[in-house]
């Protein structure tokens, strides 16, 4: 029951179901639609993915001691630490050109940690004269690594292998089959082999060389054989069952199949009948019936013939003979029939709810004359009622009027 002291209260309809009227959407679901200003004073940045990640690919990020905390300790709060080469794992092996860029970065970072040593002990000798031997030291070995120059000594195709080798291997095997492709095979090479064969020879001067062998030519007489084997097949069937809609109406139509696939599995269990192992069987089964037909004969005719009924059975069989080319689409029908049930069920429900209907508003109607007769004779008794009353105040007006006098 609702509370004693919202009875009282106005504005509330007690008689009615609450309505608590919220947005469209909530919160976390809405969203904005951002419009780009197109100004020339923004400046859009096209940043191409595969130019970043050639760029980036051999960078790395740490992030072991990374403290973007605003707290008040002694720990010296760092951002992310960032590198020019790549380390390897725990289990894997160092490359060559990891090691030399480990090695470039390492004698950088030591030359700058040695300057910054020389700055800040500017006042002892002894420190500076040694900060400077050791700095000759890290030049001359910053030279000796720079004049290695692996790039120009390897090369840019051996340089890609070190750093990338499956990357550069399928380029390799990639433009070897374009120079495939262009200069064709030789004929000391056109042997009897198959259509794709992948070998790998090693040659005196120890170079890995691949070879590809491809005969289009056999493969194309290959498929031509196929496409002629199908014809002759297709030439074959057109011969025993023809090309015309008819032929293959009347074959369907003794053989009560709609298909060749089932035309053709009749036509070899028919053909497996004619075996000699079951012709015995079947003699036995034909003289078996022959005899059963023989005694409904003889039943038949010491039978009184009836008219009526012998009259209703060639009725019916001549109704059979009619329908038996509807045959094949009674299970259609049988079957759409049966997936309309529901609309048909749908809509004698909703044939009854619009009778009901119709009854409710008849009801109605009727209804609405008795209370409109009613409603006539309230006035009339009204406008009588209203009559009596003013004659009586007319009358005690009088009255009074007499009384004042």
């Amino acid at each position: 029951m609702a509370d004693s002291k919202y009875s009282d209260l106005p504005g509330i309809a007690y008689d009615q179901v609450d309505v608590y009227e919220t947005t469209d959407l909530p919160e976390s679901e809405q969203f904005e639609i951002y419009s780009e200003d197109e100004s020339d004073s923004i400046e859009k940045l096209h940043i191409n993915a595969r130019e970043a990640f050639s760029k980036f690919r051999t960078k790395t990020v740490g992030d072991t001691k990374v403290d973007f905390s605003d707290s008040i300790s002694r720990k010296s709060r760092t951002g992310y630490k960032f590198r020019d080469y790549e380390l390897p794992g725990e289990d894997e092996k160092e490359t060559p050109i990891q090691k030399y860029q480990r090695l470039q970065c390492e004698v950088k970072e030591l030359y700058e940690e040695i300057n910054a040593l020389k700055e800040n002990a500017k006042e002892e000798n002894e420190e500076v004269k040694s900060a400077i031997d050791i700095i000759s030291q890290v030049e001359q070995l910053g030279k000796e690594i720079n004049d290695l120059k692996l790039e120009e000594s390897l090369g840019s195709g051996l340089m890609e292998l070190l750093s990338d080798p499956q990357g550069a291997r399928l380029k390799q095997l990639i433009s070897q089959i374009e120079v495939f492709r262009n200069t064709g095979i030789s004929k000391s090479e056109t042997e009897i082999k198959p259509d794709i064969t992948e070998t790998k020879e090693i040659s005196p001067s120890g170079v890995l060389e691949y070879k590809m062998m491809y005969l289009p030519e056999k493969a194309k007489m290959q498929e031509i054989a196929r496409i002629v084997q199908l014809e002759q097949r297709l030439c074959c069937l057109e011969s025993v069952i023809g090309t015309s809609n008819e032929n293959f109406s009347v074959f369907s139509r003794n053989l009560k199949c709609q298909g060749i696939m089932d035309a053709v599995q009749q036509l070899s269990a028919k053909a497996a009948l004619l075996d000699t192992s079951q012709l015995d069987a079947i003699e036995s089964r034909l003289s078996a019936l022959i005899y059963r037909i023989d005694t409904i004969a003889q039943k038949k005719s010491t039978l009184t013939p009836d008219s009526e009924l012998k009259q209703k059975i060639e009725e019916m069989y001549k109704i059979v003979k009619k329908t038996e080319s509807m045959s094949d689409i009674l299970p259609l029908t049988i079957n759409r029939m049966t997936s309309l049930s529901t609309i048909h069920e749908q809509a004698a429900n909703y044939s009854k709810a619009m009778k009901q209907f119709e009854d409710l508003q008849k009801q109605n109607t009727q209804f609405m004359d008795s209370n409109k007769c009613l409603l006539a004779g309230v006035q009339e008794s009204f406008a009588s009622n209203l009559e009596v009353i003013k004659n009586n105040i007319t009358s005690l007006s009088e009255r009074v009027a007499k009384l004042d006098k």
